[in-house]
């Protein structure tokens, strides 16, 4: 694992790379993980089923005698990206939508469903105006989304969502991992509401700045905000108190939280920044360098994160570890998106020259 050839032989082996003539700016993966879109800055998506008849899973060896692990070379070249149809005026992020499908929003105020085939179609629920936020249950049933300050709460079948205004301009929506809350944030502040009663008194949290983003821990415990002047808030939902991390050297593109290590990671620095959520003491992930982490990305499975810096190179980390295994050498095109699949088994990802990847890593890479 040394020799540097070997490190770009690796992600030839085990990844998928398309080229774009639009730079992605979001990932997301459908819920049973069969299908990933990739959300281009021109408005288009593009989608790769995860399932490869030439899987490097398939093509991948353990000698009897030495136990040393090989991956044969792909023969055949692999499929060609999906276009889905009918995305001119799409508005939103691409979020995954019941088992399969995926969903986004439109300027006209209409949601689009779309298959993982690429199919498109207008599914019940309708904003008066652009939706600008959209965010999808966990289980996959049910949306919000929000056109200015007003916030809707709806399932796919249903023509009569909730709504309700809020005070301000929302900018970021998220469904807690339970269900059973919606965080959303509306000018300064984030607001926590009963998703069977919008109208409830809300737990709110203020910040300095809006919030661009919102994150939720796995366990509901935490959430992080993220901020476009300067990096992100860490909220203690418990105590509803909010720590600001700030002063990186670049704008924090991304966050995660490390299950196994109780840990939050940011890009932005240069290396992996790393908190124990505890006592917010620096947790040690990755090599210190001269390139700019442009994205982390956790693994839901393992204590990995993936780090994507300015230059393109790609490499894994173990959280808590000084070390990083080189995955790819630098491309020269910053890594500008970055996702893991809910499984662990895929991490696709994106670059600012419109290059797009799925990786796929074979169970025996990894020790259980």
């Amino acid at each position: 694992m040394k020799d540097e050839r070997a490190h770009l032989q690796l992600f030839d082996l085990i990844a998928r790379d398309w080229q774009l003539a639009s730079p992605v700016e979001q990932i997301s993966f459908n819920a049973d993980i069969s299908a990933v879109a990739f959300a281009c800055a021109d408005g288009s998506v593009h989608l790769a089923a995860t399932a490869d008849k030439a899987s490097p899973t398939l093509r991948t060896r353990r000698a009897i005698d030495t136990g040393r692990l090989t991956i044969a070379a792909r023969e055949k070249p692999f499929l060609p990206l999906k276009v889905a149809e009918f995305t001119e005026g799409r508005s939103s992020e691409v979020v995954a939508f019941g088992a399969q499908g995926f969903a986004f929003a439109k300027t006209s105020g209409r949601i689009n469903a779309l298959s993982a085939g690429g199919i498109a179609y207008h599914i019940p629920p309708r904003a008066q105006a652009a939706i600008g936020v959209l965010a999808a249950s966990v289980d996959g049933k049910t949306l919000a989304y929000a056109s200015g300050t007003e916030l809707y709460v709806a399932s796919a079948e249903t023509t009569d969502p909730q709504m309700i205004a809020l005070p301000d301009m929302i900018s970021a929506v998220a469904f807690s991992p339970d269900g059973l809350t919606l965080a959303v944030a509306q000018g300064n502040a984030v607001w926590r509401l009963p998703l069977k009663d919008l109208n409830s008194p809300p737990i709110e949290t203020v910040l300095a700045e809006p919030a661009t983003d919102l994150q939720w821990h796995p366990d509901g415990t935490w959430m992080v905000c993220r901020a476009a002047a300067d990096g992100f808030y860490l909220i203690d939902t418990a105590r509803n108190h909010a720590l600001h991390r700030s002063n990186f050297p670049a704008a924090v593109r991304s966050t995660g939280f490390g299950q196994n290590t109780k840990t939050v990671v940011a890009s932005g620095a240069f290396r992996v920044a790393a908190w124990a959520l505890e006592d917010g003491r620096d947790v040690v992930t990755g090599k210190a360098g001269l390139v700019v982490v442009n994205a982390v990305a956790t693994c839901p499975n393992r204590n990995l994160v993936a780090v994507g810096y300015a230059n393109g190179l790609l490499s894994l980390a173990e959280i808590g570890q000084p070390s990083e295994i080189l995955l790819r050498e630098d491309t020269g095109a910053g890594i500008s998106a970055m996702v893991w699949s809910q499984d662990g088994r895929f991490l696709a990802l994106a670059g600012t020259d419109g290059s797009a990847a799925l990786v796929e890593f074979p169970d025996a890479m990894f020790k259980s």
